[in-house]
């Protein structure tokens, strides 16, 4: 390979680095506007980002998709998704999938089933899967799970989920903390602006 060839392929590389980089953003930012859709019960709205990147292959919007579609009642087509999030690693789809298998709805019932896609997905870290677990184990077959009362067990995954619970309201307070100080600052802004309004009309006068 000649240097000319060498500066093209290195080229190459970069610009396809930085062109992934960019629809990773994009990808992020669509996602966080779906989520935000969601939340607000723009079901409609968020149906169509999900499904668009569902299709790119975006494994937490499969995920959510699933969901989405299990809230409409579309039971069937909301396991597919879960399957093809869950099979490629993806721990929300897992879980939500074991939840289907736990129900029957969409697939039938089998909890044998239900308890590998919880494990899988508490052993990711999916704290849903985790409190599944350590409910099975506290409470044994009436919880549904096919396993027996094993408090060793329902402690090991207490011990899990404590550690998790506290992280989530850590980033929630900080969240909160965050909105609060932007709407502050949006505030002064416009009472700022407001003020400065005044005085050049006063003077204009």
């Amino acid at each position: 390979m000649n240097l000319i060839q060498k500066k093209l392929f290195l080229i190459g590389i970069l610009t396809s680095c930085f062109s992934s980089s960019l629809a990773l953003a994009d990808t992020t930012e669509e996602m966080d506007r779906a989520n935000k859709l969601y939340e607000n019960m723009s079901m409609m709205d968020a149906a169509v980002i999900f499904k668009k990147l569902a299709l790119e292959n975006h494994l937490p919007a499969q995920a959510r998709l699933g969901e989405l579609l299990d809230y409409t009642e579309d039971h069937v087509e909301a396991v597919g998704w879960y399957i093809t999030a869950a099979f490629q690693g993806n721990a929300k789809g897992a879980y939500s999938l074991g939840q289907s298998y736990l129900s029957g709805l969409g697939i039938n019932k089998d909890p044998a089933q239900a308890f590998y896609w919880f494990k899988f997905a508490a052993d990711k870290g999916n704290l849903n899967a985790i409190k599944a677990l350590e409910n099975g184990y506290r409470k044994g077959a009436i919880s549904g799970l096919p396993v027996q009362v094993d408090l060793k067990q329902a402690e090991f995954w207490k011990s899990k989920r404590i550690p998790l619970e506290m992280q989530m309201k850590k980033e929630f307070e900080e969240q909160l903390a965050a909105a609060k100080k932007a709407a502050e600052e949006e505030w002064e802004a416009t009472k700022k602006a407001d003020e400065e309004a005044a005085k050049n009309k006063a003077k204009g006068n």
